[in-house]
């Protein structure tokens, strides 16, 4: 007996799953429709008896479980009948547009005559929101969000109680019920700038007072200036004036123009020592470290040595250079306060004094 190998099992497994699920599937689905038909021809039963309220909710559950035309139209003339106006001219405009593409086009006249007959009586509720609105505001109209497209623009609604609701991070929210009961009326709602919520406010820092006024701040002034040698009372509202900025200088600009040119030519000494000692060492010998024909060492190669000793005086005088010159700029170039020095008016020498005395005679004088 030849057994079937387990990739052909696995596919005949899976062909059986996918028939037991279509199987279950269908069975669901005839299950559905036997069930919308019985609410549908209960619906219809009630509706013969005027009880139009307990109708529709078989009708709506009916077209749930299994959507037609004729259980829509029939919807739309039971939410007539039990004053949702809105409700119902929706309804039959749907069955219009699903009849036109069904090819039903008798039906499709009957249902956009019913929305028509159904238009002025309709009430359309208009929600308005400041210009200053938040980025942030929500809407919304019985629970269920009222996008910003709608704003401004009327909408029809079934007659009845309908409430309104706005709120925004940080803002307290708004409510308001309105009762729409007159046919063919069209009222509005404005929602108005929501104010900072008890949160927010107590978030927020308090703001600063306010300066007293200009005419209470200053002090009146005296009739007569002081007495000589009385001190003068401050005059209140007015600020110190700030301290002036002591004055600066360079301690000299000569040393740190000196500093800076030193520098410089340390700089330009080492890069050059740097590149004549790496220049010098070129030949064979230094890198592979072979021993060089006498010959060769004494003329060939007589310029390097020269070089390498040129070099590294370079780089010894450019350190020089550098260590004398950077210190030179940094301390001419701090900066030192300015000794403002006053000048007394020199007065004019006294005239030489002529001195007479018992035993002598001079003449005296000041510098």
């Amino acid at each position: 007996m030849t057994s079937l190998p387990m990739q052909h099992l696995g596919r005949l497994l899976a062909l059986a799953m996918f028939l037991a699920a279509l199987v279950g599937g269908g069975r669901d689905a005839r299950a559905d429709t036997a069930a919308a038909q019985a609410l549908f021809d209960a619906a219809r039963q009630l509706m013969a008896q005027g009880k139009y309220a307990d109708a529709c909710p078989k009708l709506e559950e009916s077209q749930r479980l299994d959507p037609g035309i004729g259980t829509q139209f029939n919807l739309a003339a039971c939410y007539e009948q039990i004053g949702r106006t809105a409700s119902a001219w929706s309804t039959f405009l749907d069955v219009a547009g699903a009849a036109k593409a069904a090819g039903q086009a008798e039906r499709e006249k009957v249902a956009r005559q019913r929305a028509t007959a159904l238009e002025p009586r309709l009430i359309r509720l208009t929600i308005t929101a400041p210009a200053d609105a938040p980025a942030d505001l929500q809407v919304k109209r019985d629970g269920a969000p009222v996008g910003r497209a709608q704003w401004g623009t009327p909408v029809p609604l079934d007659p009845g109680k309908h409430t309104i609701e706005a709120s925004a991070a940080g803002r307290t929210p708004f409510v308001k019920a309105v009762e729409l009961t007159r046919a063919g009326a069209s009222e509005t709602v404005a929602i108005p700038p929501l104010p900072a919520s008890a949160a927010a406010r107590a978030a927020t820092p308090p703001a600063s007072t306010t300066a007293p006024p200009v005419s209470a701040a200053v002090a009146p002034r005296a009739a007569a200036p002081p007495a000589s040698g009385a001190a003068f009372a401050p005059v209140a509202g007015r600020a110190p004036a700030p301290p002036a900025e002591p004055l600066t200088r360079r301690r000299s600009k000569g040393m740190m123009v000196t500093g800076i040119v030193l520098t410089s030519i340390g700089t330009v000494a080492l890069i050059g020592g740097a590149l004549a000692i790496a220049s010098a060492c070129s030949g064979p010998g230094c890198e592979s470290g072979e021993e060089l024909d006498p010959f060769e060492e004494e003329f060939g190669y007589a310029e390097e040595d020269s070089e390498m000793d040129a070099g590294y005086a370079l780089v010894i005088g450019g350190l020089v250079f550098a260590g004398v010159g950077i210190p030179l700029a940094i301390i001419g170039g701090r900066k030192v306060p300015v000794q403002v020095e006053r000048k007394a008016a020199s007065a004019p020498a006294p005239p030489p004094e002529l001195v007479i005395g018992p035993r002598y005679a001079g003449l005296r004088w000041s510098m």
